[in-house]
C-alpha cells in the first residue's frame, strides 16, 4: 500500500516530482516517525523563528529574511537564481537545520539582495548525513576521489563491501547526475534531474539499498532547487558558486562553525 497519502499537502505536492523508484528504496518507518513533527511545523510554523535566528548568524550575508510575501510576476534573473543556488549550498553548513522549500515564490531579488520568505517546512539532518552531503559535494568539485567516496558512504548510497565494479558504477551514475558542471555552466531542468536520479534508484533497488528518511527530505530539497532554477532558464557556474560558498565556511574555525 502506498503511504504517500499520509504526507502533508506541500510534501505530497513536491514528492510527485521524485521518481517513483525513490519511494521503493525509502525507509518509510523513518518517514512516518518524522511526519508528526513536519506536520506541526507546516501548520504552525513551530521552530522556524529559531532557525531564522541561527541562520542569520551564518557568514556571507547571503540572504535577507523577510516576513513580507514576495511580489508575484517578477521574472527570475540569472543573478537571483545564482543567489538561490548559493543559499542552497550555504544551508547545508547550518547544523541547526535548513528550510526545505526553495521554490522561486519564496524569494525576491531586490536591490541586488536575495530576500527570502520561508515556509514552515524545515528539517534538521543528523550531523553524519549533513556532513556526508557536504563531503560528497566537496569531493566532486575539488576533484578529491577519496572525499567523494566518503560522502557517498556517509549518506548510505555506497557500501564498501560491494564488488569494485559496482562501486565504480554508482560513482559514475552520480558523476553523470552532476553533468558537466565541473567545466561548463549547467542548466537545471527537472526532467534531467528525474532522468539521472531514476538511473541511480534503479541501481539502488537492484542492490536492495534502503535509504533513510533524511535522503527523502534531501531529494525534496533538490526538487525545489530545480523548480526554482528551471523557471529562469539560465545556465549557472555551479562549481564556481559552490567553491565561493564553501570557501566562506571553510575559513571558519571549528568553534565558529558551532
Amino acid at each position: 500500500m502506498s503511504l504517500i497519502h499520509f504526507l502533508p499537502g506541500v510534501v505530497k505536492e513536491l514528492v510527485k516530482h521524485v521518481p517513483d523508484l525513490a519511494l521503493e528504496v525509502t525507509d518509510w518507518d523513518g518517514v512516518l516517525r518524522d511526519l508528526p513533527v513536519l506536520s506541526r511545523r507546516l501548520l504552525t510554523g513551530a521552530g522556524a523563528s529559531g532557525l531564522i535566528e541561527a541562520q542569520q548568524k551564518l557568514p556571507g550575508n547571503l540572504v535577507h529574511f523577510t516576513s513580507r510575501i514576495p511580489a508575484s510576476g517578477t521574472p527570475p534573473s540569472r543573478e537571483k537564481n545564482d543567489a538561490i543556488l548559493r543559499w542552497y549550498f550555504a544551508q547545508l553548513h547550518c547544523p541547526e537545520g535548513l528550510f526545505v522549500d526553495l521554490r522561486g515564490r519564496h524569494f525576491e531579488w531586490k536591490n541586488h539582495r536575495l530576500e527570502f520568505h520561508p515556509s514552515g517546512f524545515w528539517y534538521r539532518f543528523t550531523e553524519d548525513f549533513r556532513n556526508g552531503i557536504l563531503t560528497l559535494y566537496q569531493g566532486f568539485y575539488r576533484g578529491d576521489e577519496q572525499r567523494f567516496e566518503e560522502g557517498l558512504v556517509a549518506t548510505g548510497l555506497l557500501d564498501r563491501s560491494w564488488p569494485a565494479a559496482e562501486q565504480s558504477e554508482l560513482k559514475m551514475l552520480f558523476r553523470s547526475h552532476f553533468g558537466n558542471s565541473l567545466e561548463h555552466p549547467m542548466r537545471f531542468t527537472l526532467a534531467g534531474f528525474q532522468e539521472s536520479f531514476l538511473r541511480i534508484f534503479q541501481f539502488l533497488l537492484r542492490k536492495k539499498v534502503r535509504l533513510s528518511s533524511e535522503f527523502m527530505v534531501f531529494g525534496i530539497y533538490l526538487v525545489t532547487l530545480y523548480l526554482a532554477l528551471e523557471e529562469g532558464g539560465h545556465s549557472h557556474a555551479v562549481k564556481s558558486l559552490f567553491t565561493e560558498v564553501d570557501s566562506i565556511f571553510g575559513s571558519l574555525t571549528p568553534d565558529q562553525k558551532g
